[in-house]
């Protein structure tokens, strides 16, 4: 019986010429077909296979880019409208900040006036008082004096007319009665 090693070592012979025909140029019409078959049904499994899911996932991720790119240009006018809306509400805000300033001016310089108005009709108030009060105290002063002056003279005269002088006594007593006033 052969060993393993003899079955394992044989050799095919090959005849010379077999290949001595076949040049780059000259095809095997019968391995063109075979190549061309083989071809078609990988062609077909790979369609039912392996490009229908492929093409399916690149036409989702197509329109997955596509939707992106869609919520990204709103996302940006978005944004862009909320800007516009933003600077429309600091301008409006500024706006109004200004109004209210305006206002609080004025407002103040009212107050202000009225104040002073006020302050002048009291200050005015005082002033015609005081003028009162000072014409109140001259006449009540004259009054006084007039009545003092009043006593006097009548003190004078019953002194001169008790004492029945002469006009040189007279006019000493008279000197001496006006100095002590």
């Amino acid at each position: 019986m052969a060993s393993a090693a003899d079955t394992t070592h044989e050799t095919i012979e090959v005849p010379a010429n077999a290949h001595a025909d076949k040049g780059p140029l000259n095809v095997d019409p019968q391995m063109v077909a075979w190549t061309w078959v083989t071809f078609a049904i990988v062609a077909f499994v790979l369609y039912k296979i392996a490009w229908k899911p492929i093409l399916a996932a690149l036409d989702a991720r197509e329109e997955r880019i596509r939707s992106s790119l869609d919520d990204a240009r709103r996302a940006r006018e978005e944004i862009e409208n909320i800007e516009e809306t933003c600077n429309a509400l600091k301008l409006e805000a500024a706006n109004e900040s200004k109004e209210i300033v305006a206002k609080a001016r004025a407002a103040a310089t009212e107050a202000a006036s009225h104040v002073e108005a006020r302050a002048s009709e009291k200050i005015a108030i005082m002033y015609e008082n005081a003028e009162r009060d000072i014409d109140a105290m001259t006449n009540k002063v004259v009054a006084d004096m007039r009545k003092d002056q009043a006593d006097i003279i009548v003190n004078l005269a019953s002194q001169l007319v008790a004492s029945n002088l002469d006009t040189d006594s007279n006019r000493s007593l008279t000197d001496k009665l006006l100095q002590e006033l």
